[in-house]
């Protein structure tokens, strides 16, 4: 699996993995992306017909046994859409940024050491946040930026 700028990777270290873990991420994930894709302009418009795009990944497993997979979209002849995997993936990942921002961390006890104002438009994103939180440990990259997850808590990186 080679890392190139219009794909959006997830990483999860620490297995084994449950499978109906893995289920709810990729089901919540999907939604965050296409709900910020759609949100933005000009990725509108290519939304709103049933022809696509689609998201699509591959997975690979790691030496420790860590999981990768690796987003973007394609159409419906499946020939990569590299500029609307790039649109979609700065807003996603900017809107992740903001929303573990705005949102609550969870303190050793599991409460909320802080909560903000909520968004209605946070909902997706505030899903799969959860969705991750049933992972160990995780990192969700895009062109130099990382949100990782460490014991629950999120942290944003820039490389």
């Amino acid at each position: 699996m080679i890392a190139t700028p219009e794909k959006l990777t997830l990483t999860l270290h620490d297995p084994p993995f449950k499978v109906s873990n893995l289920s709810s991420l990729f089901r919540s994930l999907q939604a965050a992306v296409r709900e910020t894709a759609a949100a933005g302009e000009p990725v509108e418009s290519l939304f709103s017909n049933q022809q696509g795009p689609f998201l699509v990944t591959d997975v690979a497993n790691g030496t420790d046994g860590e999981l990768t997979m690796s987003l973007w979209f394609v159409d419906r002849d499946n020939q990569p859409l590299m500029d609307r995997s790039e649109e979609t993936f700065v807003s996603a990942i900017s809107e992740l940024e903001r929303t573990i921002l705005r949102g609550s961390q969870h303190t050793f006890w599991g409460a909320p050491a802080y909560q903000s104002e909520i968004h209605e438009d946070d909902s997706r994103m505030l899903r799969c946040i959860a969705v991750l939180r049933a992972f160990r440990s995780a990192t969700i990259s895009y062109d130099g930026r990382n949100v990782v997850l460490r014991d629950g808590l999120f942290a944003s990186e820039r490389a």
